[in-house]
């Protein structure tokens, strides 16, 4: 049987990037890997568009990122908001109290989308009682529940805040601003993420998500504002010590042994997301997106989140048919593998990716399969429509 996987990371690896895998090991102290370090820091800047941030590479998952984002970021002692809307972005909150950081926790129902207002507001009243807020953790696509955030909006309201601030007569100085602080690993490569414009200062990437790549490799892209807050923090870590990962970045290279095979592979998957041209990949996957949530719908499923990403989609099951047969009969008997809920969610939706190298024949068969299974089930969903509402629309949205 082929197996057809759709979960949000680890997703479909390009053929030539596996392929990239069966060449023999070199090493990582030579001008090849020099050349290879130049590659992936041109190609990621364009995805995260950003002219000057500089990008580093950790062998890791995409937890190292974002544990190296909070330990090189904010003193101990310090504070940081951290906006949790799921499983994932809780992780913000563990990772600031393994560090003793003061988590100021906003957080909102699974599902439901942030308030700029509010982000605002955590920020002046921080300000106000002389605790102010060093660092805001948050995510661009909550992986648990699909949900997109909106990280231009909370950006801008950190500079309101700053702003209004600043403008009180009883401030004598102008208030810092607290470095923003994104988790984009699932998303980076399939949505838009303007790290300057949105004056993102580190952002946490995984390799293995909307970039195509292998499990192993985390990325951080740090912007030049943040190096100065940085290198005020004392030092509480050994190897996620990201100036020591600047310092080697500037010779084209990692201060210990990074997985090369690993880098390899991902540049030829860098590459082709440039060549293909990020807004085009963002259009692309927004196409995918539309086409599943209409197809899902029009088969009588609902979707999860309040402001779904495009970079994955998330269903409820209906209560009325059996939660573990239904994902059973959809990967042994189809061979589609999706990804089950967390925490509170557990049992309750599926969750599914549409970036990378899934296309709209995949959607379109993944679609039908869960018909397929849901008439098997008992549910009442006329096999077909959910296949033809997807068509219709891959049939009328803008071209990519």
């Amino acid at each position: 049987m082929k197996r057809r996987l759709f979960t949000p990371g680890p997703t479909q690896v390009p053929e030539e990037s596996l392929l990239t895998l069966a060449r023999q090991v070199t090493h990582h102290r030579t001008l090849d890997f020099e050349n290879l370090f130049v590659g992936l820091v041109t190609g990621l800047r364009k995805i995260c568009i950003s002219a000057t941030a500089d990008i580093l590479f950790l062998a890791g998952s995409g937890t190292a990122a974002m544990e190296a984002a909070v330990v090189n970021s904010v003193a101990r002692g310090g504070r940081a908001l951290c906006l949790v809307s799921g499983k994932f972005s809780e992780r913000w909150v563990e990772l600031c109290n393994v560090y003793g950081i003061t988590p100021v926790v906003y957080e909102v129902e699974w599902g439901e989308p942030f308030d700029a207002n509010a982000v605002r507001k955590f920020i002046s009243d921080g300000i106000a009682c002389g605790e102010p807020i060093n660092a805001v953790f948050t995510t661009l696509c909550e992986t648990s529940t699909g949900l997109s955030q909106d990280i231009e909006h909370i950006s801008k309201a950190i500079d309101d805040a700053i702003a209004t601030a600043s403008s009180i007569t009883a401030v004598t100085s102008t208030p810092e601003r607290p470095l923003l602080i994104v988790d984009g690993i699932s998303a980076v490569g399939a949505v838009p993420c303007r790290m300057d414009d949105w004056k993102i200062d580190l952002l946490c990437i995984g390799a293995q998500k909307a970039l195509m790549g292998h499990a192993g490799v985390a990325i951080v892209a740090v912007s030049q504002t943040a190096w100065q807050r940085i290198e005020l923090v004392p030092r509480q870590t050994f190897y996620l010590d990201l100036l020591k990962y600047r310092k080697n970045a500037a010779k084209n290279t990692t201060p210990f042994t990074p997985p090369k095979p690993l880098l390899e592979a991902l540049l030829v998957n860098v590459r082709s997301l440039v060549e293909y041209g990020i807004e085009n990949v963002w259009q692309r996957t927004s196409n995918l997106a539309t086409a599943t949530r209409n197809g899902f719908e029009t088969a009588g499923l609902q979707i999860f989140p309040k402001q779904p990403s495009d970079a994955m989609t998330v269903c409820l099951t209906p209560e009325t048919i059996d939660y573990k047969r239904f994902m059973t009969i959809v990967e042994q008997k189809y061979g589609i593998k999706f990804a089950g809920g967390q925490g509170m969610l557990k049992g309750k939706i599926f969750r599914m990716a549409h970036f990378g190298i899934i296309d709209e024949f995949d959607i379109i068969g993944v679609i039908g399969a869960v018909e397929l299974t849901l008439h098997e089930l008992g549910y009442n969903v006329l096999v077909g429509t959910g296949v033809a509402a997807a068509m219709k629309t891959l049939a009328t949205v803008p071209n990519s």
